[in-house]
């Protein structure tokens, strides 16, 4: 009888002890794996958004680097056709300079006593000055687009984060502005002069232009 009820007690506390065992486990196991899988998703989280910023980095990167190229092709752009302005102007002032020259020449001796050879002069003078404001039109037409295209390139290099390019563009494009308004200026005031000298060579030699226009036409044969 004592035997029954000591193996009954032993019985029972086994029992209740395996109860316990199990609620704690599971009380406890829960809370870890839930721990464990909240670290696992911030791991992953982390190292997707690093990702994600490396890629935005190298790909502003590769835009910065790209407006770079255009900035640079834009002031080569830019350098080149403002030098063919420059030297076209000059070349263009040198030849209205020899038909002034010759010109007050021409009224100095008369248009009678004047050689052929003189009015030769003159008239290749007045087809190259032809020739030359016909270039430096189609320059000054190429300068255009290529502030344009340089404008462009300044607009996007300072959306892309590139101020440094874009303030150098924008300084390149104002020094061309200044630049060819400048030799328009010297060109426009050589060009005066020689219009109100031509007209009082017509005022006084009233066959003066005829006389011009028939020796460019045997030139031309």
């Amino acid at each position: 009888m004592l035997r029954a009820r000591l193996f009954y007690l032993i019985k029972s506390t086994c029992r209740l002890n395996r109860k316990k065992l199990t609620c704690g486990i599971r009380n406890v196991t829960p809370v870890t794996f839930a721990v464990l899988t909240a670290v696992k998703c911030d791991e992953q989280k982390h190292e997707f958004t690093d990702i994600t910023d490396g890629e935005s980095l190298e790909h502003e990167f590769l835009i910065r680097q790209a407006t770079t190229v255009n900035v640079n092709a834009a002031t080569q752009l830019l350098t080149v056709t403002l030098v063919a302005i420059q030297d076209t102007s000059e070349r263009l002032r040198d030849a209205l300079s020899k038909e002034i020259c010759l010109v007050q020449q021409a009224l100095e001796w008369g248009e009678e006593a004047t050689p052929a050879q003189h009015w030769d002069q003159l008239v290749a003078i007045r087809g190259a000055l032809c020739d030359l404001n016909h270039n430096l039109r189609v320059l000054f037409s190429y300068l255009d687009y290529a502030e344009k295209i340089a404008t462009v390139a300044a607009e996007i290099s300072f959306l892309s984060g590139n101020t440094a390019a874009s303030d150098a563009i924008c300084e390149r494009i104002d020094h061309a502005t200044r630049s060819c308004n400048n030799q328009k200026k010297l060109t426009h005031d050589l060009q005066q002069e020689s219009l109100e000298l031509q007209q009082q060579a017509i005022i006084s030699s009233p066959h003066l232009e005829d006389k011009l226009k028939q020796q460019d036409e045997k030139r031309k044969k």
